[in-house]
């Protein structure tokens, strides 16, 4: 038997305008389907989606409610998104017309998410280094991406060409970094 698809798993969706698969903790783009009248683009939204799900983690933890079972949902004029973890390691963005009654986008998702579970790999990430996370964190989020690093070099006495290649900052430096970065973007945390 051939291995499903996306696109076989969306044909079971009634009203599905789109499912983003997102690789975790990096918020990467795995895998999309997207319906061909659309002009969207899963790797535009990816990152951010992928954030959405962390930053509502971090903030169900700081209310003694996290669990593993959560979902965002988001309604708009004309889409309603609802992510959901399918593991830690993946989240899916169901992104659905938004005349879907929000009962039975979740009972469809919840049919859904077992068979995503057996479609996606076991992702062993390898720990990057905490320099590089904080920058790819500052780079996302930046209100002036293209003076970011001269501004994070003026604050932390780090050269720019340091900042170029994180990898090699040691602890210090790290700490150093992670409080210019909260200080730019107004932050008391940042989810890396």
């Amino acid at each position: 038997m051939a291995e499903a698809t996306l696109e076989d798993v969306v044909t079971k969706i009634r009203g599905i305008r789109g499912l983003f698969i997102t690789a975790m903790p990096d918020c990467l783009l795995y895998d999309s389907w997207v319906r061909p009248e659309e002009n969207w683009t899963g790797e535009d939204a990816a990152a951010h989606l992928g954030d959405l799900v962390r930053a509502n983690r971090e903030g169900l933890k700081r209310l003694n409610s996290w669990s593993s079972d959560m979902s965002v949902t988001i309604e708009s004029a004309d889409l309603l998104l609802i992510l959901r973890e399918v593991r830690s390691d993946f989240v899916a963005t169901f992104a659905f017309e938004a005349s879907v009654a929000l009962g039975m986008a979740r009972l469809q998702i919840k049919q859904v998410l077992s068979i995503l579970d057996e479609m996606l790999p076991t992702v062993e990430l390898a720990e990057r280094p905490r320099g590089e996370r904080i920058l790819d964190y500052l780079m996302r989020y930046a209100p002036d991406a293209h003076t970011v690093l001269q501004r994070v070099a003026l604050r932390t006495r780090i050269s720019k060409a340091k900042l170029e290649n994180p990898e090699g900052l040691d602890d210090d430096q790290c700490d150093a970094l992670e409080r210019a970065v909260k200080d730019i973007l107004g932050l008391d945390e940042i989810s890396i």
